[in-house]
């Protein structure tokens, strides 16, 4: 029997169903109260060779590049893991996984807010209701058909927006200086500059990293035409949300999004206030479930790299020093 560790507050992962799973081939240890025994953190990451990591994960101890003790594979059940990691760890030789580009319920939220906000359905439905009219009039027909949508980050979930918009014939283009390979009907731009001053709506499907932070800036925005839209469903830090806000506020701009700097306190955001702005509090995955009526499963790809890993198989979504640099 393999060991693993839980090192993850998620409780869904505890449910009696999907503890039969993961005691399939490994001997299973909760590390629940790793909270209370930091001090432990190291020998437990140590006596276990597989570890299960997600959002609520503490990072692993540095010390861990000079010994690993049993530890050989981290499985991470989401798609963020510098909180869990640094690169040093990766660097000498501990495999790693993530969820990879299985990102279609993400790309779903995009493509639903771009739609949201390009036909003005928050404000239309205010105003349907007896409210004031407060959309914003467009300097471009509001159809996807032949619009210039721009994506910034050729991601997993960048690519499955360019293919979700297909069938309704814009002319998408993207900027991604890393991405290798691009499909010919899409423009490759060589500058954000290009992507903000050649397209009406821009969707941000890129990680945050030391490149992209901060890099989305007022002069930027002020590229898009009137009735511009962003979408954001990749991370808050990545726009400069105040320069966001003040263009939502003059009716230049619309903004969707999903994420915002400070998600302790969404309500202080300051395009919380704004009938031209709709966001989603980092839930556009997904829609809340009556209690009950659905118990969760452990993800589909890390139920499969459990089995691969405890089968001698090939691994999926395998995360590289260098891919390290290019994740949020």
């Amino acid at each position: 029997m393999i060991p693993l560790g839980i090192l993850a507050e998620e409780d869904f992962i505890r449910l009696p169903e999907n503890f039969a799973s993961l005691r399939d081939g490994y001997d299973v240890h909760d590390f629940s109260d790793w909270r209370s025994s930091d001090p432990r953190l190291l020998k437990r990451c140590r006596s276990v060779e597989v570890l299960l990591t997600a959002h609520g994960s503490p990072k692993l101890p540095a010390e861990l590049a000079e010994d690993f003790g049993r530890l050989r594979y981290v499985c991470h059940m989401f798609g963020t893991i510098r909180h869990v990691m640094d690169k040093p760890l990766i660097e000498a030789g501990l495999i790693v996984t993530n969820w990879g580009a299985d990102r279609t319920s993400l790309a779903e939220g995009t493509v639903t807010l771009l739609l949201c906000m390009l036909k003005q359905i928050v404000t239309l439905n205010a105003f349907g209701k007896g409210g004031p009219d407060e959309r914003v009039e467009l300097s471009y027909r509001p159809s996807l058909r032949g619009r210039d949508v721009g994506i910034y980050g050729f991601s997993p979930t960048g690519r499955h927006v360019a293919r979700m918009l297909e069938p309704f014939r814009p002319r998408v283009a993207t900027y991604d200086p890393y991405a290798k390979r691009i499909p010919r009907t899409i423009r490759r731009c060589e500058s954000l500059h290009e992507l903000f001053a050649t397209c009406q709506v821009v969707c941000i499907c890129c990680g945050l990293n030391d490149q992209t932070r901060d890099s989305v800036t007022r002069e930027l925005l002020e590229l898009l035409p009137v009735g511009g839209i962003i979408i954001n469903t990749a991370r808050g830090a990545i726009v400069d949300e105040q320069a966001l806000a003040e263009l939502v506020a003059r009716g230049k701009l619309l903004a969707g999004v999903d994420v915002i700097h400070d998600e302790k306190n969404w309500g202080r955001s300051p395009l919380a206030p704004l009938s031209g702005a709709v966001i989603t509090h980092h839930n556009i995955v997904g829609g809340k479930v009556a209690q009950g009526s659905r118990r969760r499963q452990l993800p589909r790809h890390t139920r499969r790299n459990l089995r691969a890993y405890k089968d001698g198989r090939k691994l999926i979504n395998i995360i590289t020093a260098e891919m390290y640099d290019l994740k949020t």
